[in-house]
């Protein structure tokens, strides 16, 4: 990836219209640890999940964007600056995003086979104002603070692809689960794949 800079604007365009967020299951974990949920189907029961074909045609949890008056992510806070213009936050923002949502404007590619796990970049929205501005984005620094989320999201990828080889109809089963625990329990849920 070439030296590429970000510094987000918060105009809030990657959290609205078209975008398809794909949460893992720890990101659904933290979302209904947030919202005061005791199991994860309420996230689907309240209509902030939904399912939807993501990559690979498998049918996963998807974020359900609002539709009224425009669609956006269901934790977007539209709010104003000091000179009165809007803004966007995230009321998940900082620890509680999704990972493709801290990652952002950076995509990941994991080969499962070679273990290859490369980083692109990709700006969250066509003209988005962030893209160019600020720091060179430091991917080693990235991998450091993020590398217990990375490390466990290669396992669901891993534990994805063996469901989906296996039964793709228990799919849905390895979303749902109780709330009531603390997150070091959740990750032995997504065991490390047998090689």
């Amino acid at each position: 990836m070439d030296d590429q800079s970000f510094s987000c604007t918060l105009c809030g365009e990657c959290c609205s219209g078209d975008m398809k967020i794909f949460p893992n299951i720890f990101d659904i974990y933290r979302m209904g640890i947030y919202l005061k949920m005791t199991h994860s189907r309420e996230l689907f029961e309240q209509g902030i999940l939904e399912w939807s074909v993501g990559q690979n045609g498998i049918n996963l949890p998807k974020i359900r964007f609002k539709t009224y008056p425009y669609p956006f992510c269901p934790f977007l806070i539209n709010d104003f600056d000091e000179e009165k213009g809007l803004r966007g936050l995230c009321s998940l923002h900082p620890d509680l995003k999704p990972l493709i949502c801290k990652l952002a404007p950076l995509s990941r590619e994991v080969d499962l086979e070679t273990g290859l796990d490369q980083f692109s970049f990709i700006p969250p929205h066509p003209e988005c104002p962030g893209c160019g501005r600020g720091q060179a984005i430091d991917i080693q620094s990235l991998r450091r603070e993020l590398k217990e989320e990375l490390e466990f999201e290669v396992r669901y990828y891993h534990l994805l692809a063996e469901t989906a080889s296996k039964d793709p109809s228990v799919i849905r089963d390895l979303f749902l689960f109780q709330l009531n625990m603390p997150p070091e329990e959740l990750l032995p849920l997504v065991k490390p794949a047998s090689r």
